[in-house]
Order: C-alpha cells, then structure tokens, then sequence
C-alpha cells in the first residue's frame, strides 16, 4: 500500500489495517525524532517544536533522520514473526545477532551487546543463556524488551499469545522480570490500543492493571522486586500513579518526571510511555493546535528529557494504533529512515493477524507459546531443541510473495 495515500485513511474499527500501519509507522519516527534530545536533562517544548517544525521543511530530502537499535530491533523482531509465521525463539535470536553485526553503530547499550555477540556463535545451544548471565546472573530490567514489542500485538489476536511471546522475546537478552513484564505491558498497551480501548482512557488504564496485577504475582517477579528494592508489584504501582495523574486538572513536566521517570529502566519508561498517549488524548496548552494525537504524543515524550527516542518510539506505537496513518504527518514521515519499510510490515502483520484470528489456512489450533527460556536445550546429538510461539495457521506466501 502506498504511504503517500495514508492521509485518505481513516483509523477504521478495531485492528483495522490503517491502526496496523500507524503502531509501526509511530513507533519509527518517534525513534528518530526522539534521538535529537535523547539524554538531555532538560528540554524546553519551544525547543521540541522547533525540532519538529523543521521536519516540515521539504529541502531537506528524505531520510534524514536515522532510527536507532529500538528500530532495528523492532525490525527483526516483525521480520522473524512474518517468515516463521509465529514466534521462533532461534530464528529472533540469529536476527538480533546478525542486524547488529551489519550495523552496530545503533546506539545499542553495552550490556546488550555482550548478548548479542554470544548470540552469533554457532556454538550456542541455549539461546536465552547470554542474557541469563547478565549482571551476574540477575539479567537486564532495560527497556531493550520493551522498545521492540510492538510487532507481537500485531502479530497475535488472542491476548494471551501476545503475552506469552512479548515476555518471551525480551527474555532473548532481558532476562529480570522487571525487563520483560515491561515488555508485556507495551505489548498489552498496544493490543488493546488496536481493539479501540483508549475511547475509553480509565477502562484502558483499568485494564492494564488488571493485567500486570497477575503478571507480577509470579514469585520470580516478587523476588525481583524485593532485590531492586522496588514496590511488591512494581508496574502495578506505577499504573496507578498514571491514573492519580490522568486525574490531575494540571500536571507539570518536572512532576511527571518525579512520579514516573525517563530512563532506561522499562519501570522507569513504559509507564511513561502510556501516561504520554493517554494525557495527550486532548489538546494542550503548550502544543500548538494544528497537532493530531500522534504529534501532541510525540511532542509531549520529548519534553520529558532522559531517554526520548525509547519513550517516544513506545509511545508512538501506541498512540498509532490508536489514531491510524491518517493522524501521521506526511512531512514527518519523509524524514524519517525506515518508516516505508515498517508501512509494508504492518500490512504483511495485519494479514497474518486476520488469518489467525479467522482460523487460517490449516492447523489445529493448538500450537502454543511455551517458554523455552527456561527449558534445557537437547544437545546430545549436536542438534538444538526448538521453541516456537507459532500462531493457529500456517501462513502460506501467496504467488510472489515472500514471508
């Protein structure tokens, strides 16, 4: 589908393929316009602005502003759930491996790295033990996980899968349940966004809680959060100071920052991220008019400081699926680097939705998510034992088509 139509189409009903291509093509511009501000401390909205009215600028040629690792994880990520027609974990590994290897200079973290690289050894036997090992043992609580996750709700209708293969595809190098239940949420938070759910913001929010309440009564979660010294459901706790602030009349940056964060920590960002689409729902004073949703979203993670292109990559996908390809700037999207490419993965993922959700090709509907990660590798004939998260269909090229 051509991107230079996206203006025509609306946001249509639940998971139509106009909210498809707004979650991906979000998520990528608000990488690449994030990563101007991306650690600063401070960042005036006049400054914010004029960052993004210079995107509007059509004499500055295309592709100007290049995506970081949240992109081209992301792109593997969608990559991989396209060719297997579901999750593999080998085939996602090999991926995440092989894409920093030809472009490392992402901006990828130093922890994450060290994974990767044990990622490409073909000697590897166990594809979640690199990110085990991590931090002595206790694994990564990044929002690396978290950056990515969008493709999975747009790869699986049923909530269930959605969560099962998020958790399981952060586990590949963030193996702290704070890490990968940050995942999840950012999955969820797209998934319901797709359905319609943020047409009503206190039942979304509502929802989310009730979902990370179960996620984060698993020991190994509560274990966790007792050695970081966090509350006893940490993203729960942080779900609820999102909804004290949807509350709040007025809310300034500084206090947002103080009750929620800008780091690099998913309990520091994904929440962040999901207070970002839901307090800018409405217009702002501080943001000029003209904007839709997706650009007061945008703009408003920006301001906030700290890690800007995570926070507003997240914050895209979901405002995206919320609002459609119709509410992106066309200016914008000229700008940014791999936002034709994550227009045609989410038309391929929206196919690969509806055929699962319709009962596909063939299949018996009984394929599950189990999670590998925790299972030993079968390594006694050289051969490695293989976990797949595959959807209830085979999904079959069509003539010239190549998944």
């Amino acid at each position: 589908m051509a991107i230079t139509a996206a203006r025509a189409v609306t946001a249509g009903g639940p998971a139509s393929l106009s909210r498809f291509r707004g979650a991906l093509v979000a998520a990528v511009l608000g990488d690449c316009v994030g990563g101007e501000f991306e650690g600063a401390q401070e960042v005036p909205m006049e400054r914010v602005l004029q960052h993004l009215n210079s995107l509007d600028d059509e004499t500055k040629g295309t592709g100007i502003l290049e995506y970081s690792d949240d992109t081209a994880m992301a792109r593997c990520v969608a990559q991989s759930l396209l060719t297997r027609a579901g999750f593999d974990d080998q085939d996602m590994a090999r991926r995440f491996a092989k894409e920093y290897s030809a472009s490392p200079g992402r901006g990828y973290g130093t922890g994450v790295i060290q994974v990767l690289k044990k990622l490409s050894s073909p000697q590897l036997s166990d594809v979640y033990q690199p990110a085990r090992d991590q931090f002595n043992g206790r694994g990564s609580f990044g929002n690396g996980g978290a950056m990515r996750a969008a493709p999975f709700a747009l790869a699986f209708p049923d909530i269930a899968d959605v969560k099962r293969c998020a958790r399981l595809g952060a586990k590949l190098t963030h193996s702290c349940s704070l890490g990968y239940n940050g995942a999840v949420l950012q999955a969820l938070a797209v998934h319901l966004s797709l359905q319609g759910a943020l047409d009503l913001p206190q039942q979304f929010i509502g929802r989310l809680i009730t979902e990370m309440e179960e996620l984060e009564a698993d020991e190994v979660a509560r274990h966790d959060a007792r050695i970081l010294k966090e509350a006893e459901k940490p993203f729960c706790e942080r779900l609820y100071r999102v909804r004290d602030l949807m509350d709040r009349s007025k809310i300034s940056v500084e206090e947002v920052i103080s009750e929620l964060g800008n780091g690099i920590a998913a309990l520091h960002s994904v929440p962040t991220a999901i207070f970002c689409v839901l307090h800018c729902l409405q217009p702002r004073e501080c943001l000029p008019e003209s904007y839709g949703g997706v650009e007061r979203t945008i703009a408003y993670s920006l301001a906030l400081g700290g890690d800007t292109d995570t926070i507003a990559c997240m914050a895209g996908a979901i405002a995206g699926a919320h609002y459609g390809i119709s509410a992106i700037p066309q200016t914008w999207i000229k700008c940014c680097e791999g936002a034709e490419d994550a227009d045609m993965s989410a038309e391929r993922l929206h196919m690969l939705y509806h055929q699962s959700s319709q009962g596909g090709t063939s299949g018996t509907g009984e394929q599950s998510c189990e999670d590998g990660s925790e299972m030993k590798s079968n390594t006694s004939n050289g051969a490695t034992s293989k976990n797949s998260c595959r959807n209830s269909v085979n999904l079959v090229s069509r003539p010239g088509q190549s998944l």
